[in-house]
C-alpha cells in the first residue's frame, strides 16, 4: 500500500538523543517552535512538530501505555511527530503516517468475542507483563468513571480491561478487517471510550508487519483535545 504524502496529516518518528538535538537545532534555525510534551505522548499530535521524551510516558500513562513502551523496540527513544515529513537525515526513523480516514466497521465483536481475542495465544505471547497489574486505587477509580460515562453502575474494572485488551489484540492477531479500498487493515473493536491506550499503534510500538491499521483514539487522546472522539485514523506502517 503505498503513501501519498501530499493527504499525510501527520508523521511518526522515533529518535535517539543525538538525533533529536539536531532536529531542535534545525527546527530552531528555521523559527520553528517544536511542542514538548509535559505529561502524555499524545500532546505531540497537537503542535505542528513536537517531542516526547522517555520519562513523559510514566507521568500519567505509568499503568496502560507505560508497559507497552517498555516493552518496545522503542524503549529510551524519543517519539517526534510532525506535520511535514523531514529530511533525509531522519527517513530510516521513519515509522507510520496518520491521516483520518472515512471508514466505519461493517462489524464490532460481541463482548464474548472481545474475551475471546483476549484469550488469544499470539497476542498472550506479546502483552506486557506489566499490562495486568493496574493499582487497585486507579483501576477502582476508572471503573466509578466509566459508570458514569456509561450510566452502567454494574461496570467492573474487568469489564473494561477486556474491552481494553481486545482492541490490541485485534492488531496483534487480527480477526476483524476492513475491505480491500483499507488494504484489509485490521480494526480498532470499540468506541474511543472504551480505549485506553492508541499511542500503541498510532507509533507502532507493536512492531506490526502489517501494512495498515485503522486506529480510533483511546479517551485520553480525547479528553487531551489530540484526536476526534471516535474518528478513525488510517496509519500506514512507512518500512513494511
Amino acid at each position: 500500500m503505498s503513501t501519498n504524502h501530499k493527504k499525510i496529516w501527520k508523521y511518526s518518528y522515533w529518535l535517539d538523543e543525538n538525533n533529536l538535538s539536531h532536529l531542535k537545532k534545525e527546527m530552531k534555525d528555521k523559527g520553528i517552535e517544536m511542542t514538548c510534551a509535559q505529561y502524555s505522548p499524545c500532546e505531540v499530535l497537537k503542535g505542528e512538530i513536537g517531542y516526547a521524551e522517555p520519562h513523559v510516558w510514566p507521568i500519567i500513562c505509568k499503568p496502560d501505555a507505560t508497559p507497552w513502551y517498555v516493552e518496545s523496540k522503542f524503549n529510551g527513544k524519543n517519539l517526534v511527530v510532525s506535520s511535514f515529513l523531514l529530511n533525509d537525515r531522519y527517513q530510516n526513523f521513519l515509522e507510520t503516517a496518520i491521516t483520518p480516514a472515512d471508514f466505519e466497521p461493517s462489524y464490532i465483536p460481541s463482548l464474548k468475542e472481545k474475551e475471546e481475542l483476549c484469550e488469544d495465544k499470539v497476542y498472550l505471547s506479546k502483552e506486557p507483563a506489566a499490562w495486568s497489574e493496574f493499582p487497585r486505587e486507579w483501576s477502582d477509580e476508572m471503573a466509578k468513571g466509566f459508570a458514569r460515562i456509561t450510566g452502567k453502575h454494574s461496570t467492573t474494572f474487568e469489564d473494561i480491561l477486556v474491552r481494553w485488551t481486545a482492541v490490541h489484540a485485534n492488531f496483534i492477531n487480527p480477526q476483524y478487517r476492513a475491505d480491500e479500498t483499507y488494504a484489509h487493515a485490521p480494526y480498532s473493536v470499540e468506541e474511543s471510550k472504551f480505549i485506553s491506550t492508541c499511542c500503541v499503534e498510532l507509533f507502532n510500538l507493536l512492531d506490526s508487519k502489517e501494512k495498515a491499521l485503522l486506529v480510533r483514539p483511546c479517551i485520553g487522546a480525547v479528553m487531551a483535545e489530540a484526536l476526534t472522539d471516535n474518528q478513525y485514523y488510517l496509519v500506514t506502517l512507512e518500512k513494511n
